[in-house]
């Protein structure tokens, strides 16, 4: 049990060279369309792909909730081990979030072993993490998602994970494991909050702590990192693919007119994201709260895109960050050749249409970046001593506009943030009447 969830053995069961084959399974309710189910199911088998799996087959079933102690019905369940048995699937994966106890009766009902979403998602986050952070959150997402299943899905989950004990399932080994997680928990938590401190007393000995700061969220594989790489001119990994980014990123932009600014790239968000994960990710989403404005990018030639915009929106909204400024940011218009998208204009006014890929576009934003910015900027007036430390810093986050030294003083009119002026109140000249 002091052995790390990442690097275990993977969930996704191969057995030969050949990715292995899962069956897809959901529920639609009576409030989902087809389209609605099948862009999900969809989606879940880019998951599984990027998970190391092949999705061959779904199967649907029509219900007016889930099963609560089965997911499926039972006859659905025979349905599907018959369906899993015709395609060669040897897992099943379920498009929703399940009980411990869903897990176990499934696999019951079905004679194999059975996998959800959230499951298939810790797994990508667990392939991608390579920071300290990273495998720290991930760790903790997968040991808080083990807890919450241990009772139910007790005799299931101490097979997938390789046995939680010596002794076989009971009450008292589950008390047992559950005891151990829960100070596993405890301490990934602590070393997460060290993280979180060191990251900020690392911001404020930074000129950037008062540099304003832009964070980048969005739908997973909406293009964020190409942005910020268009933005930026850096040269972070893009890749087509589900989580591709999962450790923050920063960089430095210069807007029109010179003003800089901080630009964060975040983990992408999904539908029917789980809540363990916005919890575990807090360090991560970390700069998401503490920015000016948020970008909310938009992958454009998606047909689910105002699906995609609800389902982020619901996280931000989790995150109780939708009181902060955001500007709606469609990207890939280049992937939607002759489309004027005046649907999503009337529907998102002010909102960006651009191609980080190409380009087109990329003026605006910056233009429309560089006037939120001049509605919290004071020209000021400073008379400061030459050796005074704090001179490079006004140098570095404002913009200059005269500059006069004197062998005692140095004087600046500068534009500076007005979050920056308390800091420099002592050395402002004061205005003529």
């Amino acid at each position: 049990m002091e052995k790390k969830f990442v690097g275990r053995q993977p969930m996704i069961q191969w057995t030969g060279h050949e990715p292995p084959a899962l069956l897809g399974v959901a529920i639609q309710l009576p409030e989902q369309s087809d389209e609605e189910v099948a862009a999900s199911l969809a989606e879940l088998g880019e998951l599984v792909t990027t998970a190391g799996g092949r999705l061959v087959k779904t199967l649907v079933q029509k219900r007016d909730r889930a099963d609560r102690q089965s997911y499926l019905g039972k006859g659905k369940m025979s349905e599907a081990s018959a369906l899993a048995k015709a395609v060669g699937a040897i897992q099943i994966v379920a498009d929703d979030e399940l009980t411990g106890l869903q897990i176990r009766r499934m696999e019951e009902g079905t004679g194999l072993p059975v996998i959800d979403r959230t499951r298939v998602i810790l797994e990508i986050f667990a392939r991608h993490a390579t920071t300290r952070e990273g495998l720290l959150q991930v760790e903790l997402a997968q040991v808080q998602y083990v807890l919450l299943r241990l009772a139910g899905g007790y005799e299931g989950f101490s097979r997938q994970r390789g046995g939680i004990g010596t002794k076989g399932p009971g009450e008292t080994q589950i008390e047992t494991d559950r005891r151990v997680l829960r100070l596993r928990a405890r301490k990934l938590l602590e070393e997460l909050e060290e993280v979180v401190r060191t990251r900020e007393l690392q911001r404020r000995k930074r000129a950037e702590r008062f540099t304003p700061l832009f964070s980048l969220v969005g739908y997973t594989n909406a293009g964020k990192s190409t942005l910020l790489n268009a933005l930026s001119g850096s040269q972070v990994l893009t890749n087509d693919g589900l989580f591709t980014t999962l450790d923050p990123t920063t960089r430095k932009v210069e807007l029109p007119g010179g003003r800089p600014a901080i630009l964060s790239d975040t983990v992408g968000f999904i539908r029917k994201l789980p809540h363990g994960l916005v919890k575990a990710f807090r360090a991560t989403l970390e700069s998401v709260r503490q920015s000016q404005v948020i970008l909310h990018v938009c992958d454009v030639s998606n047909p689910a895109v105002r699906e995609q915009i609800a389902a982020v929106e619901e996280v931000l909204r989790e995150m109780d960050v939708l009181s902060l400024e955001r500007l709606m940011v469609f990207n890939k218009i280049d992937l939607t050749p002759g489309q004027t998208f005046e649907a999503l204009r009337h529907a998102y006014p002010g909102a960006i249409f651009l191609s980080a890929r190409t380009g087109e576009g990329l003026d605006e934003l910056k233009e429309r970046m560089a006037a939120i910015l001049a509605r919290d900027v004071e020209e000021v007036e400073l008379a400061i001593p030459p050796g005074e430390p704090l001179l490079r810093e006004i140098l570095a986050i404002g913009r200059p506009r005269d500059q006069h030294w004197e062998p005692s003083v140095v004087r600046v009119r500068v534009a500076l943030p007005r979050r920056f002026l308390p800091v420099v109140e002592r050395f402002r000249v004061a205005s003529p009447r």
